[in-house]
């Protein structure tokens, strides 16, 4: 299988939210399978850092920018082994300076080859050994889809790598990542970012396809543990090509109302809210800020309310 989301991980935004990302292969919308295309980067940050990130900073992703004093910062895309290409720019404006132009992160990832077509969802957030995620939704629906990890191409670091496949993952497989994400500056358009992804309506069977679902909730439950220190840390979800992302700023579990999602995630920002249009991944994005800093992420959970 492949990986490919950067979900959130905008429009965009690797946005840049929210492992060890386990799956039959690359994805972004991730299952096991040969290589993939990059995709757009995350959100921006905190601190002169990617989408949906407070003052000078950095939904991976997929592409973002954020706003800060004197200046505005945009988030990176995301690129994620075995996922397809994805992610729009989006303008961020900046408190009393200029604006700069960052890509909002967002991924999907391919599925990988085998397994069967049927989904057995279960009572709650699980991931088999191969890296294959099942979580209950509202009305009876369910998400899923194959793991992947994801970054930008501008230095920052990740591991598990988003060359892995997904298939030895074993039981339990945790999604974790874990690295260093590169300064967010202008000169690399704010577009740093790194994260954790998987596909919410793709099948065990292999091929590429991720289709998209239509959420019947209100909103998500996101759990996660580990440190993402100055980065911006952020919850995304997208189509494969718009990204809409949410900063965390609270502890882990937090529960986002689907219109709290949004465009532009970051202080300033002057995006569009999410408003239940058809998506494909979620993804925990760590977004770039003025200094590179580590992170060491593991996602949890995510269920729909």
């Amino acid at each position: 299988m492949k990986l490919h989301s950067g979900l959130v991980l905008s429009s965009l935004l690797s946005l840049g939210l929210f492992t060890y990302a386990c799956a039959n292969g690359d994805t972004v919308s991730g299952s096991t399978g040969s290589g993939g295309s990059n995709s757009s980067g995350n959100t921006g940050g905190s601190s002169s850092n990617n989408t949906g990130g407070s003052s000078n900073s950095n939904t991976g992703g997929n592409n973002n920018t954020t706003g800060s004093t004197g200046g505005s910062q945009g988030s990176g895309g995301v690129r994620a082994t075995g996922g397809a290409t994805g992610g729009s720019n989006v303008t961020g404006a900046g408190t009393g300076g200029t604006t700069t132009t960052g890509s909002t992160g967002g991924t999907t990832g391919t599925t990988g080859a085998g397994g069967s077509a049927s989904v057995s969802c279960g009572t709650s957030f699980s991931v088999n050994a191969a890296g294959y995620v099942t979580s209950p939704g509202a009305s009876g629906t369910c998400l899923h889809g194959y793991a992947y990890n994801f970054d930008d191409a501008l230095g920052s670091t990740i591991m598990p790598g988003t060359t892995m496949t997904y298939a030895t993952c074993g039981t339990p497989c945790k999604l974790t990542a874990m690295g260093m994400v590169a300064a967010a500056t202008m000169a690399n358009n704010y577009a740093t970012y790194a994260g954790i992804g998987f596909n919410l309506n793709q099948d065990q069977s292999g091929g590429t396809a991720t289709p998209t679902l239509t959420p019947k909730g209100t909103g998500l439950t996101v759990a996660f543990s580990g440190t993402a220190g100055t980065l911006s840390l952020r919850a995304q979800i997208t189509d494969g090509t718009k990204i809409w992302c949410y900063s965390i700023t609270g502890a882990s579990p937090v529960t986002i109302p689907y219109s709290s999602f949004n465009t532009q995630c970051w202080p300033g920002g002057a995006g569009i809210a999410y408003a239940k249009d058809p998506i494909n991944a979620f993804q925990l994005q760590a977004a770039g800020a003025a200094a590179a800093d580590s992170y060491n992420l593991t996602l949890t959970s995510v269920t729909e309310n």
